[in-house]
Order: C-alpha cells, then structure tokens, then sequence
C-alpha cells in the first residue's frame, strides 16, 4: 500500500464522517422543529413523533446520498452490487497466478511463447478483395490445427480445441490484413509458454511482408582491439544479438527477429581469430545477404572482419 492510496483512504474517511455529522445534524433539527410544534402522526405523542421524523429524515438523507454516489461512481456500483463478483474473480486470478508459478517451477516447458509452432506460412496478396483475404486466413488456420494436433500431442500436450467465436476471430484476422498498404505474412505463433498437459494455445500473426533490409546494408558493427585476447565466436554471438535487438526494434516479431543466420563468414572464424592476435584495431561488421522479407523466414547475414587502416 504506498502512500497515495493511504491519504485517499483517509479522505473517505473523513468523507463519510462528515457526512454522516451533516446527516445527524439535520435530521435533529429537523425533529426539533417538529417537537417545537406539537406535531402528531397517527396519533401519535409529539415527542415521538419528533425522534421517528428526525430518524426518517436522517435514512431519507443517507438514502439520497447513496443513490447520487452510485450513479455518480462506477467504484460505488461495484462496491454496492457487484463486490462478491469481483471477490471471487481475485480469488480465481490469485489461484490461476499459483497455478503458474508452480507449473513454471515445476512443469516441463514444452513450447515457450513468441515462438514460430508451423513451418509453413501464407501470404495475403495486397490487391485481394476481402472475401479472398477471408478465404486464406480460413484455409491457413485450418491447416495450423492439423499441423499442431498431430506434432505436439506427441510431445504431452492436449488437441488445439476451436473457440466458440472462432469464426468473429478470423473475420477480424481478415480485416487486420486489409488494413496494410502491402502484402502481409500469416504465420502462427505460441501465444503463451505451454507447459506439458496444457491444452494447445496458438495465435495468427499478421506481419507486413515489405522489405526490411536492402542487400549489403550494414546491420551492426563492432570493433575489436588487437592483443586483447577477445574471443571471435563471442563477438558473433555478440553482434548476432545487436541485429537481434534492432529488428525487434523495427517491429518484426520475436520468431523472426531471433533467427538471424550467418550464410557466410570472412574469413572463416580461425582465421579472423589469428588476426585478432595482432596489433592494431579491427571492425566486425554485418551485411545483409540479400533483401530481407519477413517470408524468407530469418534474416541472412555476412560477416565480415576487416583491419582498420592506421
């Protein structure tokens, strides 16, 4: 509990105390003016008529209060008629967080999230009409299903299971497509880690498939002292995970963003860590293989290590 949310509890507080003083203070005058008047009701003594008048004024007060907060507030309604509802969903998220943790603790991670399930993708053509779009998407996901329910049952998780709204899902899949200016890759994704005995979990990403990186575009560079004893594979591995970070950064997702692939080294790794052994300043740099897609499927690389020139 930090120290807002302790203040706003003690104006409530003082809230509802100066409420009820007001509502106390005018129900006793309002008795007091019917006590100064000998008024009856039913018959009553106009001593008791007084305390039932200032009693009813006090609850029609409260009553009045309580009706403009709850109209006024969608906290109050909660408090008021839905306050068991959200008890219970707490307790089902707090027994759903335990469950989790003791499945991550213990369970054997069988698929973890972000991660390309099919190896097999479609492109949806920029110029086709909606109901094309629809047609593929139904296509694909139909296809996504076989493909995990054979492959992944074999690995101790549970058949992918269609939703009930599936068919809202892929008309809104449909109409996300549309909304590119150029054709767009399908591909399916672990929407969660799955664990084994976990039921099968999917997404459809929709990737603009428009060019990312021209051919022999520099995507990172580092630079290594000569005599430093750095290690060749190491620095790969190092400017593997810059490329990695940047084109996460331009908004490919993880499953493509993590598959960078080296298609050529040079000079080859014992060679570059001979050279590394000499004095002087040398630059390993990364070059796009060639125009980079997202259906190409990861992104193709030349390394290069040059010798900086004195």
């Amino acid at each position: 509990m930090n120290f807002v949310e302790i203040l706003r509890g003690v104006g409530n507080i003082a809230l509802v105390m100066a409420l009820a003083g007001g509502v106390a203070y005018v129900g006793d005058r309002v008795g007091h003016q019917v006590g100064r008047r000998r008024m009856t009701l039913y018959g009553i003594r106009p001593r008791y008529t007084s305390t039932i008048v200032a009693i009813a004024t006090g609850m029609l007060i409260a009553l009045l209060i309580s009706l403009v907060a709850i109209f006024a507030s969608q906290e109050v309604q909660t408090a008021f008629f839905r306050l068991g509802t959200l008890n219970k969903q707490i307790a089902d998220l707090q027994d759903r967080e335990n469950e989790l943790e003791t499945k991550v603790n213990q369970g054997r991670l069988v698929w973890p999230v972000d991660q390309l399930m099919v190896p097999f993708y479609r492109i949806v053509n920029q110029n086709s009409s909606h109901g094309q779009r629809l047609t593929i998407v139904r296509s694909f996901y139909d296809d996504a299903v076989k493909y995990v329910n054979a492959n992944f049952t074999r690995l101790g998780l549970k058949p992918f299971v269609k939703p009930p709204d599936v068919d809202k899902k892929l008309e809104d899949i449909a109409n996300v497509t549309q909304t590119s200016k150029s054709n767009v890759m399908l591909a399916i994704e672990s929407d969660q880690n799955l664990f084994v005995n976990d039921q099968i979990h999917f997404a459809i990403r929709v990737v603009s498939d428009q060019r990312g990186y021209q051919k022999g575009q520099i995507l990172a560079q580092l630079t290594i002292p000569g005599k430093s004893g750095a290690n060749v594979n190491s620095a790969v591995g190092q400017l593997l995970n810059v490329i990695s970070i940047n084109a996460r950064r331009i908004g490919l997702p993880p499953f493509l963003a993590d598959n960078v692939q080296p298609v050529q080294v040079l000079p080859n790794p014992t060679q570059m860590q001979t050279m590394i052994g000499k004095p002087g300043a040398f630059v390993l740099t990364a070059f796009a293989a060639e125009d980079f897609y997202p259906h190409i499927g990861g992104i193709p690389v030349v390394i290069v290590l040059t010798q900086q020139p004195t």
